[in-house]
């Protein structure tokens, strides 16, 4: 449960983290992609930038307009656009929580980046190998047809994502160093590896050691501790991505 506390966002006053956040998340979802906020918005989204963790270096020399628009993901967040041009996103989240993401956090996201390629080859193949007519594949947990947009590729249990990078970092005494990882830039959305030789070296493990399947997307959000783990009925081959 998140920590109670008040969040002051100019006049604003939040009692709760939870209440700051979904404020700002209905306001994202009021607008689309590439719409520029209100002027009461304005107002309200300069107050929030402040509390980010990098408001100098997001700020620059000076906000000329905030906007929607999507990530390198299918996901959308605020933008903002500077005075001299140049633009850069912000999360809402880092803002209200005042805090950045800890290093083991930005290592994982790193990790992510790093296997992203052969993930999207591995669902491509196996939707292509395996789907019925209508493009459809069984979810492996509730048996329901679902089409490659539906779908979510998924780390059993118990090698969760989280567990194969921890055990990673254990197997090969990994001490996680800010130099190994990519400074924050305008328009970067996560993390990447500077070291390629740790990049490849995770990549090689993981792909040694996950175990995926397909499942519908969503559906594991909604899974408890007690999740009977079931094996998918066609195995899902992780093809590794052309580099």
């Amino acid at each position: 449960m998140p920590k109670k506390i008040s969040i002051v966002v100019g006049n604003l006053i939040f009692k709760t983290q939870n209440e700051a956040t979904k404020f700002f998340k209905d306001m994202l979802n009021r607008y689309r992609d590439n719409e520029t906020v209100n002027n009461e918005d304005h107002e309200i989204l300069l107050n929030l930038i402040e509390r980010h963790p990098e408001a100098e270096q997001k700020i620059g020399c000076g906000i000329k307009r905030f906007y929607r628009a999507q990530t390198d993901m299918p996901t959308s967040c605020f933008w903002l656009e500077r005075e001299d041009g140049t633009r850069t996103d912000f999360s809402y989240g880092s803002c209200v929580r005042a805090k950045g993401k800890t290093l083991f956090q930005e290592f994982m996201e790193a990790c992510r980046d790093a296997v992203k390629d052969d993930l999207i080859e591995t669902k491509n193949t196996y939707f292509s190998d395996n789907a019925d007519k209508e493009g459809k594949v069984e979810c492996a947990i509730t048996g329901e047809k679902i089409t490659e947009e539906e779908s979510h590729l998924d780390h059993m249990k118990p090698l969760t994502f989280q567990v194969i990078v921890t055990t990673f970092i254990k197997a090969n005494n990994i001490i996680i160093d800010r130099n190994m990882l990519s400074n924050s830039h305008d328009g970067q959305f996560q993390t990447t590896f500077v070291n390629q030789e740790i990049k490849e070296l995770f990549r090689n493990y993981h792909n040694g050691v996950a175990v995926l399947r397909v499942i519908k997307k969503g559906v594991n959000l909604q899974l408890g501790p007690s999740e009977r783990i079931r094996n998918p009925k066609i195995p899902v081959l992780i093809i590794e991505a052309n580099k």
